[in-house]
């Protein structure tokens, strides 16, 4: 060193700490390091240098310095702190823990070590020690705003909501400024619902910190909650940018892409946060989701079942596991594990929600309507409780409720596409067209890039060549790939909608076997178990078997059972029956499945209750079917149940719907359905179930041939009157005019005929397959021997 350059050691230190405060921490390094290149033992240089490595994030280097540091001044309180913050950030918490407590030993009124103590016991799940510890700190510097930082996040770890926002607002009135207070109260009152609250309380940490990404991921949660995607993402991006590793970040993104139905772009920021930490359940869990809706079930499972066997008490990777579970419609197992998560997270809304869509497709409607009434004691200003309960009560067929809780959703948020979908189907079923339009127009002016809105659209309006929306439709189409097979699914069904309108028919069929295909590829369809099915219903319905319940059963006349295929004409009949004044049409009923859950295979023991059981079910419905003469239940499966309602029910109507076959299978084949009939997505899985079911019709024809009639849709159609007539007086009705103008009856109709009925009845949909006669040649073969109506002759009473 140059003499003249030559400084002591004191000055030499005054300098490296000029530096250091100034913020000037390459300079203070090198000034330290060379105070060391002359004393290799200085304590100070050591101590400082293990803060500069700290705030460089270098946490290893400065480990070694403050190992070195201890070692020189082994009674050094504050260097045993600084060591134990250190080791803590690199994972070596029981190491911090006895270095924090080796610094108490020396300063027993020593706030901050306690502090630090109680940070990296809140990290090793010590929720109560680390709250034990904060307490000791406040009693030695009751003033100190970052120990209520800690001990509010030790009560909010441990479901203590309430008392951890009391203590952060206690931060607060120590220091007005402390940007994670703000922070902490943001993320508490986002988990509480309050999101007004929380977005105050995250704008102002990040007015107070610019560039905090913990303060720019928390207001983008925050937005995200409220359905302003953009604005979420763009802050999530913006926290990447300062900190490319930021794992949160990322599975908040992650997140954010599958609401936007960019579900490749999901999997991708996942992947980008399991190769930043391979042992992070929550992108383990994301990964799962999106891969599940671009139809890899098998791969979502598995990354599923990892973020699961990652924490094995993690609430969240049993909800992501259930996911994926309820997609393949193994209900029994995501309702366990949904069970287990609530356990866990009893005031979880979203664990509520989705056990309510578990009931709900278990067809329990009270039980899903009670996960909705317990999500709502939790939150009251969450949109989605109350659209999630607007499902529930439009699939229970409660019309008025869905509305009500409908409003209340889009009242809370009006730019709600979602809601805004679910009520154009709802007005559907209600007969106001014009209404339903607009609602899904409503949606589409928030977000065109929706799909399944274009799907509901469809439904209520005709497409011209140059309609703007059908060009958005095409453009969405150029990157379907991206957007989730579901959505793909529905996309596709509304261009074969779009182009049928314009008679390019051609051009139609080939959406429509997109549609169809996406669909296909995302449901699960055991076709050995439903045929072993159909095997096992006419192996235990012989005869003997029926002749046993002779004298027996429920003696009510009041139900009318209308089965037969989906779209061969069941809603047309059920509407005509129901248009009498003395008739409930119920619509599609579970009533038979859900008796025999509960009492067991119908027997001569117990079939009285289970008729008796069925007609409580039917009555309770609403106040009309209380006091009605007969109730329709037009379930079209129920063709598979004719033994159970002829044992339970010997005096119920029963009436078959025919129709041609490939008139009913395309007809399947164009549906969008929102539940079940998973065969109908591929023609050679329809052309076998429909096989299935004309075999089962033609064993109930030989053991109860004088339990039911048979109709035709095209014989309702071509002679209606007479039809009309025919059917009323076979239900045991005097005849009503009503019953010729159905299309009048004003009744919530819940099927995918919801639009035909509304219009009077018109013969267009008879040999409607011949304009795909090309495209269905092969099928129209194989399905010619099992047109009913030829085989059998018309229909009589």
């Amino acid at each position: 060193m140059n003499k003249s350059l030559q400084v002591t050691h004191e000055e030499a230190l005054a300098i490296a700490r000029q530096h250091h405060q100034a913020g000037n921490l390459t300079l203070a390094d090198a000034t330290y390091r060379d105070i060391l290149n002359v004393v290799p033992d200085d304590y100070t240089s050591l101590h400082y240098l293990g803060v500069i490595s700290y705030q460089r994030g270098s946490y290893d280097e400065g480990v070694e310095f403050l190992a070195k540091a201890v070692e020189v001044e082994k009674d050094a309180a504050e260097s045993w702190n600084m060591y134990g913050v250190l080791l803590s950030e690199g994972a070596k918490k029981q190491e911090a823990v006895d270095a924090f407590n080796k610094a108490i030993e020396l300063k027993p009124e020593f706030p901050e070590a306690y502090s630090n103590l109680a940070n990296t016991l809140w990290l090793m799940g010590l929720f109560e020690e680390a709250k034990a510890a904060c307490n000791t700190a406040i009693k030695i510097k009751p003033d100190y705003a970052d120990v209520y930082i800690n001990l509010g996040s030790a009560h909010y770890a441990l479901k203590e909501i309430d008392e951890a926002i009391a203590v952060w607002e206690k931060a607060l009135e120590l220091n007005p400024n402390h940007p994670n207070a703000f922070i902490n109260l943001g993320n508490a009152y986002r988990d509480k619902g309050e999101l007004a609250k929380a977005k105050e309380h995250c704008l102002k940490a990040l007015e107070i910190w610019p560039d905090s990404p913990e303060a720019l991921v928390n207001l983008g949660n925050v937005y995200n909650d409220q359905g302003q995607y953009l604005e979420a993402e763009s802050y999530y991006r913006k926290a990447i940018e300062l900190r490319p590793n930021y794992i949160d970040a990322h599975n908040n993104m992650a997140l954010i892409m599958m609401d936007t139905l960019r579900y490749e772009e999901s999997i991708v920021e996942s992947r980008y946060a399991i190769a930043f930490d391979p042992k992070n359940v929550k992108a383990h869990g994301n990964l799962a989701i999106a891969l599940k809706e671009v139809g890899k079930h098998s791969d979502a499972e598995t990354a599923a079942r990892k973020a699961l066997a990652l924490d094995p008490n993690s609430a969240e990777a049993r909800i992501d596991l259930a996911d994926v579970l309820f997609s393949s419609d193994r209900l029994e197992e995501a309702e366990t594990l949904l069970e287990e998560a609530l356990e866990i997270l009893p005031d979880s809304t979203s664990i509520y929600l989705k056990l309510s869509l578990v009931m709900e497709r278990a067809n329990k409607i009270d039980a899903a309507l009670d996960m909705v009434a317990k999500a709502l004691e939790i939150s009251d200003e969450m949109p989605e409780i109350y659209h999630r309960k607007a499902q529930i009560h439009f699939i229970a067929n409660q019309i008025q409720e869905a509305l009500d809780a409908l409003d209340k959703a889009l009242e809370i948020k009006p730019a709600f596409p979602a809601a805004l979908s679910t009520k154009s189907e709802i007005l559907q079923t209600h007969g106001d067209m014009e209404g339903a339009r607009k609602a899904a127009e409503a949606g589409l002016e928030i977000n065109s890039n929706v799909p399944s809105l274009y799907y509901t659209l469809g439904k209520v309006k005709k497409f011209t060549e140059d309609d703007p929306q059908l060009e958005k439709m095409k453009e969405l189409a150029a990157d379907e790939k991206n957007i989730g097979k579901a959505q793909a699914g529905s996309l596709n069904f509304a261009l074969f909608k779009a182009h049928e309108d314009l008679k390019q028919y051609n051009k139609s069929f080939e959406y429509l076997k997109r549609g169809n295909d996406y669909k296909r590829s995302i449901v699960s369809f055991d076709k050995a178990a439903q045929n072993a099915i159909y095997k096992m219903t006419i192996d235990n319905y012989t005869k003997e078997f029926i002749d046993s319940f002779k004298g027996k059963g429920c003696q009510d006349d009041t139900p009318i059972f209308i089965v037969g295929m989906p779209r061969s004409g069941t809603t047309l009949t059920e509407q005509i029956i129901s248009s009498h004044p003395d008739v409930f049409g119920a619509g599609e009923l579970y009533a038979l499945t859900d008796v025999e859950k509960e009492l067991g295979f119908v027997s001569p023991e117990n079939c009285k209750e289970m008729g008796e059981l069925y007609i409580q079910k039917t009555r309770s419905i609403d106040e009309n079917s209380k006091t009605a003469r007969k109730i329709t239940d037009k379930m079209p499966g129920n063709y598979m149940r004719l033994g159970q309602i002829v044992a339970a029910l010997p005096n119920a109507k029963i009436i078959h719907c025919r129709r041609n076959p490939v008139d009913t299978c395309l007809s399947c084949y164009k549906q969008h359905f929102a539940r079940g009939h998973y065969w109908s997505y591929n023609w050679d899985d329809m052309v076998e179930h429909y096989e299935q079911y004309f075999k089962m019709m033609e064993h109930w024809r030989k053991i109860i041939p004088d339990r039911f009639i048979e109709i035709d849709y095209e014989d309702t159609v071509g002679d209606f009157e007479n039809q009309a007539r025919m059917l009323i007086d076979y239900v045991g009705m005097e005849w009503d005019d009503a019953c010729l103008t159905p299309h009048k009856t004003k009744r919530s109709i819940l099927t995918a005929s919801k639009g035909q009925v509304r219009k009077p009845v018109y013969k267009t949909s008879v040999e409607a397959w011949r304009r795909y006669e090309e495209e269905l040649a092969e099928y129209a073969e194989k399905l010619k021997s099992f047109n009913q109506r030829e085989i059998l002759g018309k229909a009589s009473a």
